[in-house]
């Protein structure tokens, strides 16, 4: 992750790759302690096989949507440049992530917008997938981040 990166140094087309990570019925648990999210879907095998879309229970899409944010934060974004999240656009889970399968997420910048002198837009793509190299959830990120600092003395000529 680079601790000094602006607005300015992301070019459209930039890719970043994450590391991966497994999802378990731990993250599960400690999720719904958090949202109190405990609907049959993510706990209840019985449940699950009655919907052979999934067929057993699955890790909350906004828990892996979770995960990826935090993918973005940790090893894609600067850690000493003033920047804040704007937004997710376009979630779509697109497969079902259980128990057991692994995670990584592919970040590619997909827009750039100006706001104004001290801050510009990035907008990422991003596709998570499986261990499989199956798309399992896609989304757009916008991030408000700094622009460079303008030098603010006048140059001097000799």
């Amino acid at each position: 992750m680079p601790e000094y990166k602006y607005f300015e140094d992301f070019e459209i087309g930039e890719k970043h790759l994450s590391s991966g990570r497994t999802m378990t019925d731990a993250d599960i648990r400690l999720f719904i302690g958090c949202s109190d999210n405990t609907h049959p879907l993510h706990v209840d095998a019985e449940y699950c096989k009655n919907f052979p879309a999934v067929g057993r229970p699955v890790v909350q899409g906004v828990l892996t949507l979770g995960v990826a944010d935090g993918f973005m934060a940790k090893e894609v974004l600067p850690t000493k440049v003033s920047m804040i999240h704007y937004g997710h656009e376009k979630v779509r889970y697109v497969k079902p992530v259980y128990p057991g399968d692994t995670v990584h997420c592919e970040f590619q910048v997909a827009e750039k917008v100006v706001k104004n002198d001290e801050f510009g837009i990035v907008r990422w793509d991003v596709t998570v997938k499986n261990q499989k190299d199956e798309v399992v959830l896609f989304y757009v990120d916008k991030q408000y981040i700094s622009r460079k600092p303008r030098d603010t003395e006048p140059q001097r000529r000799p």
